[in-house]
């Protein structure tokens, strides 16, 4: 159900969230250092950096291009498949990943501008497809679901007893 829905929660604002998560992983890349005799410890002395870091930088950046590009994702896709694991084998060197993120930021930039997803989410129909994989799960909702503002009407209800009965004192 929700690989069938997937395209309502996709919008252009992704762009920035995908961006500031892959410029956060080349930031890490550079000044995070891991712990003696850890596995990644010992990938970027093999390597010169962590290749980790820069394998999600390329992941992210790439997802974010196929959504705005095919307002879909497909985390299948074979198309960088390769690239991606030349990276994790450190096989491409850190300076090549800078630039290329450099150079698809812009790209992304463009994209961002020319995309035709919707600038946010379809709320409504995120909320309505929550409450049918809930009672796809649960069975029926109806007497848990509540009226939005019940709240406020509640208090103007009690206001108005309130009201009433100072006036007959």
């Amino acid at each position: 159900m929700l690989r069938e829905k997937r395209k309502i929660f996709l919008a252009k604002h992704i762009w920035g969230r995908y961006k500031g998560y892959a410029y956060s992983q080349l930031h890490k890349a550079s000044s995070k250092n891991p712990k003696e005799g850890s596995k990644r410890k010992k990938l970027k002395d093999a390597h010169g950096f962590d290749v980790k870091f820069m394998y999600h930088v390329v992941r992210l950046l790439s997802e974010c291009e196929q959504i705005l590009m095919q307002g879909d994702l497909d985390l299948q896709e074979k198309g960088r498949r390769e690239h991606m694991k030349a990276i994790r084998r450190g096989e491409v060197a850190e300076a090549d990943i800078r630039r290329w993120a450099a150079d698809k930021e812009k790209q992304l930039e463009k994209l961002y501008i020319d995309s035709s997803l919707p600038n946010k989410p379809k709320k409504e129909e995120i909320k309505q497809l929550l409450l049918h994989c809930l009672e796809e799960h649960y069975g029926d909702l109806s007497s848990a679901v509540t009226k939005v503002g019940w709240a406020e009407q509640a208090l103007k209800d009690i206001n108005h007893v309130l009201e009433r009965h100072r006036k007959n004192l």
